[in-house]
Order: C-alpha cells, then structure tokens, then sequence
C-alpha cells in the first residue's frame, strides 16, 4: 500500500469556511508570512476521529506543529513578523472547479504577504492526464493569494509521496521557485503518530518529530527571506 493510502483523514469539513483563514500576531507590521495547506497545517477538532484539538495533526501541542515551530523561528530574526494560516484542505477536493473555492479565502489575499509557503496537495486526485489542469489551478491559487505579485513562493512536496508531487516539480522549476522535498518522512513511522492515536489516518499524520523536519527544511529556505 502507498503511504498516502495511509492518509484516510477525511478532506470535507477539516475547518468551518469562517475559519479557513486566520491570523497570528496580527497586530504586527512587518514581514508578512502565510502558510497554504490542508489538516498537516491546521485541522479543527474531530471526536469521530479522536482529534480533539485544533492546531497541525498530529502534532501533540500547537507550539509543536510545523506552522508555529516556523512562527517561532521567525520570531527570533523576525519579531516584528505577522502570519496568517490559510486552510485549503476544499480547493485541494475541488481544485478543477476553484472558482467555487477562492472566494472562500478572500481574507487571506487581503493579508498581502511577503512570503507564502504552499504546502499541500495529499487531498488532490491527481493522475498524470491531470498535471495540466492542476498546475493551472495551483498557479491561479498562488495568484488569488498574491494580488500584488510581490511574494516570495516556497513550495513543497506531499509528506506522502503523492502522484502529483511531479506536477508541483514541475511548477516550481516552470516559475523558478524554490521546492522543498518531503516525501521521504512520510516513509518513515518514526516521523508520524504512530501508536498515539487509534484512528490509523490521524496517527499516519506528522508527529513532533515529522513536525520539527518539515518546519527545519521550510526554515531552511524562507530564513533566506527575511
């Protein structure tokens, strides 16, 4: 079985659509940082699968998933930095008809970032025959979000190798953009929650430790940045 088989965490009804974009120290003005993903970036709570918080899964507090391990790191360069979490986990199922999708992230365009890490795409049904179709939604996404073309994009691959990570290759080497590998922790039990949590898709996700790789090889290209 491919390990993004492993992945059964539902991709409908991860966030209520209010809370598909949200801030963190909003009250900042500087550098302006914006995460774009899906349940690894933030997932609300699920009792029917035994989720009950709502930060990164599986990570095992906020402050230890990928998004605020990279907040933090920001931070100490950085303090003046604001951020925002954009949750896309209903562009990623319905990224051939996005038009029905983006306005649900109006919030997050207005947010005008400087820097936007795209880590998704393990909710995406992509086949080779797709590539086209998806690399052209990805990139209206990127556009929705970057109203004024002036951000810096880092893109990533799936934490399970997926069938379109060539896609997002190819994307990235098309628009010159950074691309960080990370199908090789999804290969690992080590770096997921395995034996934490009953429901098999839950515990396949990133656990502290996936959590600290992913967030280290993101660091690796936005501290560059800043």
């Amino acid at each position: 079985m491919a390990k993004i088989d492993e992945n059964t965490v539902p991709a409908k009804d991860q966030l209520k659509p209010t809370q598909f974009v949200t801030f963190e120290a909003p009250e900042q003005t500087g550098i302006r940082i914006m995460f774009v993903g899906n349940s690894i970036t933030r997932h609300g709570v699920a009792s029917n699968l035994g989720w009950h918080w709502d930060w990164g899964m599986a990570a095992s507090a906020k402050e230890k998933d990928y998004v605020h391990r990279v907040i933090a790191s920001v931070q100490k360069v950085r303090p003046d930095a604001c951020f925002c979490i954009c949750q896309v986990a209903d562009w990623e199922r319905k990224y051939k008809t996005d038009d029905e999708s983006l306005p649900l992230f109006e919030a997050a365009a207005k947010f005008c970032p400087d820097i936007i890490v795209m880590r998704l795409i393990e909710n995406a049904t992509i086949h080779d025959e797709d590539w086209k179709t998806f690399k052209a939604a990805f990139g209206r996404l990127i556009n929705y979000l970057d109203r004024g073309n002036k951000a810096k994009v880092l893109i990533t691959t799936g934490f399970w190798k997926h069938a379109g990570d060539g896609a997002l290759r190819q994307f990235a080497e098309e628009h010159g953009l950074p691309l960080v590998e990370l199908g090789d922790l999804g290969e690992l039990d080590e770096m997921k929650a395995v034996g934490l949590f009953e429901h098999k898709g839950v515990a396949a996700h990133p656990g502290d430790l996936g959590m600290e790789q992913i967030a280290d090889r993101i660091m690796d290209v936005i501290s560059l940045w800043l």
